[in-house]
């Protein structure tokens, strides 16, 4: 595990945001209304921000206040995104990476899921798909969960 920005974070209360790649259209609002909400309430959200609806997300609550740790299933960035900048100078980011891997694969997706899980102190998923490996992971998972509707 790789870390770069404020590893303070993970010491903190943490709120997991997750959401399957195959989310229903129909999800997409309530997850941005929540990302809104989210943004300046100083929490610290933990999530890969790696599916279409968790980018999303994440580039609403990337200009609020909360804290946010971006877990990665890949190597760590050679650079960090000029969008993210600025967050990791204030010490609001932290950025993990399990994996030494060039690209995201299902494995190293689905063990960020599980690290998501495993330490978040609640989880609030956009949408998990029926059968799916998310759902498989939430099922085990002694957190509390809030399901998006």
């Amino acid at each position: 595990m790789t870390t770069q920005g404020n590893a303070n974070l993970l010491e903190q209360q943490t709120i997991g945001f997750v959401c399957s790649r195959s989310a229903r259209s129909s999800i997409i609002l309530p997850c941005l209304d929540w990302a809104v909400e989210m943004a300046d309430s100083g929490n610290t959200i933990i999530s890969t921000f790696h599916s279409e609806i968790e980018q999303s997300v994440f580039d609403i609550l990337l200009p609020g206040k909360c804290n946010l740790i971006l877990v990665l299933g890949r190597a760590p960035y050679k650079q960090i995104p000029d969008k993210m900048q600025a967050a990791l100078d204030c010490g609001r980011l932290l950025i993990i990476s399990l994996s030494d891997q060039h690209r995201i694969s299902r494995q190293s997706a689905f063990d960020c899921n599980k690290y998501i899980i495993s330490n978040a102190n609640e989880l609030v998923v956009g949408f998990a798909s029926p059968n799916g490996s998310l759902q498989s992971l939430l099922k085990d998972s002694r957190n509390n969960i809030t399901y998006i509707q």
